[in-house]
């Protein structure tokens, strides 16, 4: 097989191909997976063929390694690139964007929203999967009830995800992916985690989804012998090739014609793992009865036909820290903002203004996103909304966050540190500390999506202490080397310090009331020199901000783009 990947699924399906009864057939299939390191690409997949009919349930096993589920991440239309092969729908090559609407792919590692109830979730999933004709609301809740009934969970609609047994979490997943009324439903170890009590009713429920004209396969790791007997078709698979694929009933016929005798009373699915354990050079016979289909043939494609939350609870922590937080430096610096006395400690008050803001509005995303991008991707790649969709969305929905924080913090603090009664100023530290607001969660959105939880928690402070080393609070640009000074231009904290400090001491305020003797900065001017920072260049920060704002949000649509394309 050729090194360089090739889109292997031709996914278009035809106007006539009814939504339900679809029979997925797939030939001559290859994956080849390249190794990081530079070393000879391994084949995973090896020119494999089969044929997935409704109305039964595929059982596709084989021992670890044997190439199971990147077949069905293959089938499901969501692998793209490494492999070639041909993909049919009721012998139709299909184009992938609708054959995606046609199939969804429940993997194993499936993550939920766990502050919603069961109810709430399904109606999620059927405002945005069910086609928009079908989407009023007593249609949808017809549809979210028969599928709830189903699945069993008509007694658990109020109960919260986060109170679900494994076995129901897993029900969930199914169901939230059966409002549109999928014909192929594809599932990567259901049982996976599951005892066996669990295990027996969650893929008797499957069996009733695809009794119902679905086509339905799960990739399934060492079934019980009364587990495995409620599959009607098995897809045997061992070291990337198919050694038998057929009804489940004429497994044993079948293998002990090729020389495989199963012992009596011997638990089949045992008996089929063993068969695929076996060295390769012992099944060739198979691989040859199995490794086509009749009636194979060459497709051409057509032209232009392709080849192939505790979010909620961290919001309310987020406002009333703000709260708490802008009493505490109220108290800390209690009237410092119109003394002369206090000039230093108010320039002190203002860059704990910034630190509070950056860290509280970054933080609490580094922990909640990494949760919320899994559901993001699976919801993503089972085609519920675009990325563009949800970004957009993600900013909109945060946005009210996002103004109310800073707004409610700045209002406590600014009156209780005594600064200047000004509108025109106000505003313009309310419009920086805003902006350093948008920014900092930008940025915890983005190592939320970069990286897990423990690496993204130690990304941010180690991303943020040269901004604050490099801020002109505690060394002066005048104090530097001139070639660390250059470094003061790409620090986000200098801009929001000066920002802040023009806005307070900038804009021709007048010199400040002593209540002592000698006061060295009662004139606004001299201690914005000292802190090296022009009278007049408030916009000038401010654009720097709206500058880093949008380039961080670009780089965080990227990352989303790329976390999608792994998974591909």
């Amino acid at each position: 097989m050729a090194d360089e990947s090739v889109d292997s699924v031709v996914l278009n399906v035809n106007d006539s191909i009814s939504s339900t009864g679809l029979t997925l057939t797939f030939r001559n299939v290859c994956y080849r997976q390249k190794d990081p390191d530079g070393g000879r690409a391994k084949d995973i997949i090896k020119s494999v063929s089969g044929r997935f009919q409704p109305g039964r349930l595929v059982a596709i096993l084989g021992p670890s390694g044997a190439g199971k589920s990147s077949l069905l991440s293959i089938l499901s239309g969501l692998k793209q690139t490494g492999y070639i092969g041909t993909i049919e729908i009721n012998g139709a090559i299909l184009d992938r964007s609708r054959y995606r609407q046609q199939c969804v792919y429940i993997q194993q590692d499936f993550t939920l929203i766990e502050h919603l109830t069961v109810l709430e979730t399904m109606n999620y999933a059927a405002e945005l999967k069910m086609p928009r004709q079908s989407r009023s609301e007593m249609v949808r809740k017809k549809k979210v009830n028969d599928v709830l009934r189903v699945l069993g969970l008509m007694t658990s609609i109020g109960t919260l995800v986060s109170k679900l047994s494994g076995g129901e979490k897993k029900r969930l997943s199914i169901g939230i992916e059966m409002v549109c009324n999928p014909p192929i439903v594809l599932l990567d170890e259901p049982t996976s985690g599951l005892d066996s009590v669990s295990a027996m009713e969650l893929i008797s429920y499957v069996k009733t989804v695809a009794s119902e004209g679905r086509t339905v396969a799960c990739v399934i790791h060492q079934p019980s012998s009364s587990l495995f007997q409620l599959f009607d078709d098995l897809y045997l698979l061992s070291g990337g090739r198919c050694i038998y694929r057929g009804p489940l009933n004429t497994m044993v016929e079948s293998l002990g014609e090729m020389g495989f005798q199963c012992p009596k009373f011997y638990n089949r699915a045992d008996f089929a793992l063993e068969i695929a354990a076996k060295p390769s050079n012992e099944l060739d016979n198979l691989v040859q009865k199995y490794n086509k289909l009749s009636g194979d043939r060459k497709l051409t494609p057509k032209k232009n036909e392709m080849l192939p939350f505790e979010e909620d609870f961290f919001a309310q922590l987020r406002v009333i820290a703000h709260i708490l937080v802008g009493l505490l430096l109220g108290t800390v610096f209690y009237n410092c903002g119109q003394d002369g006395v206090y000039v230093m400690a108010n320039g002190a008050c203002l860059f704990f203004f910034q630190l509070f803001i950056f860290f509280g509005n970054s933080m609490p995303c580094v922990i909640t996103f990494p949760l919320e991008a899994r559901v993001f991707i699976r919801e993503r790649l089972n085609n519920w909304y675009s990325l563009e969709a949800y970004y957009l969305s993600k900013i909109v929905a945060d946005l009210p966050l996002q103004l109310l924080c800073p707004s409610l913090f700045l209002a406590i603090s600014y009156y209780m540190t005594n600064q200047p009664f000004e509108w025109e100023r106000f505003g313009m530290l309310w419009l920086v500390l805003l902006l350093l607001g948008i920014f900092a969660q930008t940025v915890g959105l983005l190592s939320g999506a970069a990286f897990n939880i423990q690496m993204a928690t130690f990304f941010v402070p180690c991303f943020s202490i040269p901004s604050l080393l490099f801020s002109g609070f505690f060394v002066k640009t005048y104090e530097m080397h001139p070639v660390l000074s250059y470094l003061t231009n790409v620090s986000f904290f200098r801009y929001s310090l000066q920002g802040s400090l023009q806005a307070v001491f900038g804009n021709n305020r007048t010199t400040f009331p002593c209540s002592e003797d000698f006061c060295y900065y009662n004139k606004p001017a001299k201690f914005l020199k000292f802190m090296d920072t022009r009278e007049d260049g408030y916009w000038d920060s401010v654009y720097a901000l709206v500058g880093f704002v949008l380039l961080f949000q670009i780089i965080l649509y990227i990352v989303l783009r790329l976390r999608l394309k792994i998974y591909q």
